[in-house]
């Protein structure tokens, strides 16, 4: 399928763009452009073959591998995620369409990082090809919006087992095979444009976003007939929906949204967009110099007063001084996303007087942007790196539709690529090296405390929570059964726990604290960095002179009149 999919999109044609920088060397071998799609998805996706699994991969795998056992009932396994077992389909918040994808794997290699991580692989050269296929058709052929959305760290760092990469690769996919059906009038490309969208939407509900901006393109082409075919994305999530009905008597899209579970202020997410948007997107000096030259002064100094009220509005709401890097991500990307939008929107106007096809292309890609964005900040129950990774396709897009050809330009461009690309792998590294600390630790734990007869208990998910599981361990539940005196006890500090049985009685006989040697932290509260859930003052990286990755804490289980410690005394909620 992977096969077809891409010749199908290598076949997509260009529409010359008067405005746009392209390449001649690419304008002159199309196939040359494709192919830096997949040699870029193996720049980015091999060096961690070996990556450690990290926070929701657990459940990823944990549903490939009910699959495994009955692929009609994905969500019917139980799983201790928020400190009871509970459903899959009551935990996940996705539907199974990775899992899925993943389930051969686990059941040929079982929980082994390498296979999977080749599996993956797969998408990130979707995502290659499909940014290729749209740069050709949006940007002149232009090499750009492939190099920033391949090497953004959004993307880089996210070489893991989770859905948002794939949902990435199968929005763009489905919108260039959709683009090719309606501009050579090929019904069989638009269908398939559909299908893939269809995908998309199992991979993650937000990929519902694609369907409106897929029909919208057919009627700004005046070709209506075509806006029909987008909607067979929505029978393909009918069949998951049926599914559900039949198997769990509900609904899974509206269980989660009457849940709401942890849902986060609005403005959270609101200014968590720009600050993620900014630190995953370096295009916003390009941009400027570009507007400075076709005399944008006034749309430049619009773009600095969005900045100036995003950050004023992110102190207001956290009530107190932001850190310069904070400050530096939500004017960057309050800026960048200002300059993107309100230009695509403007061009509107002229669709109006006359037939203008760039317009039209403008228009789609500021709306295809805007829904991206406007569902992570008003659907999503928190705001993540991860949940931006769709939006890069239509901004990188954009971004080079805006700028001329200018020698200098490039120079600036290529400029932040490599700066860009320097701080996505240094983040990827560091976030790697953070989730090596729970695969490392469970290792050695498994070999020096596990002995037979003696149980070893922990809490604690993301991860640590599947090498755990993979060592042998048991994992403690709120109202589950409890640890035999003489059991141990691993408590890691900044895992997320979740709720655990009161009034054990421990005594910590061990603590063994993990050192980082990357300046960079992708998930530590002490320092606002949250790569996964970028709430508060947080942000999707930090550059930092805190080395402490994790602490470890291993107790041993006394008996009743021993003392006993809360909850809070041993780090948990």
């Amino acid at each position: 399928m992977e096969h077809k999919l891409a010749c199908a999109l290598a076949s997509v044609r260009s529409k010359p763009l008067t405005h746009a920088m392209p390449d001649e060397a690419m304008a002159t071998h199309p196939n040359r452009l494709l192919w830096l799609g997949v040699i870029l998805a193996l720049v980015v996706g091999l060096p961690f073959l070996n990556k450690p699994f990290h926070i929701d991969d657990t459940v990823v795998l944990a549903v490939a591998k009910q699959i495994t056992r009955d692929p009609l009932r994905p969500l019917s396994a139980d799983i201790n995620w928020f400190g009871d077992p509970r459903s899959l389909f009551q935990e996940t918040t996705n539907p199974p369409f990775v899992s899925y994808f993943l389930a051969p794997v686990v059941a040929g290699f079982g929980y082994s990082e390498a296979p999977l991580h080749l599996a993956m692989l797969v998408f990130l050269i979707i995502l290659g090809v499909a940014m290729a296929s749209l740069s050709r058709r949006f940007a002149g052929g232009s090499p750009w919006p492939v190099l920033f959305v391949m090497l953004s760290p959004a993307v880089v760092v996210s070489t893991n087992v989770m859905r948002d990469v794939p949902l990435a690769a199968l929005s763009a996919a489905a919108a260039a095979l959709f683009v090719a059906g309606v501009d050579r009038r090929r019904w069989p490309l638009a269908l398939a444009g559909g299908l893939v969208a269809g995908l998309a939407i199992l991979t993650k509900y937000s990929g519902v976003v694609l369907v409106p901006a897929l029909m919208l393109y057919a009627l700004l082409q005046r070709r209506s007939r075509y806006a029909l075919w987008p909607l067979v994305a929505l029978v393909v999530l009918g069949l998951w929906c049926l599914q559900n009905l039949l198997v769990h008597g509900r609904l899974h899209l509206t269980y989660l949204m009457a849940e709401r579970r942890g849902e986060i202020a609005f403005q959270d997410r609101f200014y968590a967009t720009w600050v993620t948007l900014g630190a995953c997107l370096f295009l916003l000096p390009a941009l400027v110099a570009a507007f400075a030259r076709r005399a944008g002064a006034g749309l430049l100094a619009c773009a600095a007063i969005a900045a100036g009220f995003a950050l004023y509005g992110a102190r207001l709401h956290l009530q107190g001084p932001v850190g310069w890097q904070y400050g530096l991500w939500a004017i960057t990307g309050a800026a960048l996303a200002f300059l993107l939008i309100v230009p695509g929107l403007a061009a509107a106007r002229r669709l109006f007087t006359r037939d203008d096809g760039d317009a039209a292309d403008s228009f789609f890609l500021a709306a295809w942007l805007i829904g991206v964005l406007g569902f992570s900040i008003f659907f999503v129950m928190f705001q993540a790196v991860r949940h931006v990774i769709p939006a890069l396709v239509p901004a990188a897009l954009l971004a080079i539709r805006v700028m001329p050809r200018i020698r200098w330009l490039s120079v600036v461009l290529g400029v932040l690529l490599a700066l860009q690309a320097l701080v996505a792998f240094a983040v990827a590294a560091a976030d790697y090296e953070y989730a090596d600390t729970y695969r490392a630790f469970a290792r050695e734990a498994q070999r020096r405390l596990a002995r037979p007869g003696h149980e070893v208990w922990f809490v604690g998910h993301w991860g640590w929570q599947r090498y755990a599981l993979s060592a042998g361990f048991t994992q403690a539940a709120s109202r589950g059964p409890r640890p035999r005196p003489g059991s141990l006890f691993i408590v890691p500090e900044r895992v997320d726990k979740g709720s655990q049985p009161e009034g054990l009685a421990l005594k910590q006989i061990e603590e063994k604290t993990c050192r980082g040697r990357i300046p960079i932290h992708t998930m530590d509260g002490s320092v606002g960095a949250s790569f996964y859930s970028v709430v508060g003052r947080a942000m999707p990286y930090v550059f930092t002179r805190e080395r402490t990755l994790e602490t470890f804490r291993v107790f041993r289980v006394g008996a009743k009149d021993e003392c006993r410690m809360t909850n809070d005394e041993f780090g948990l909620p």
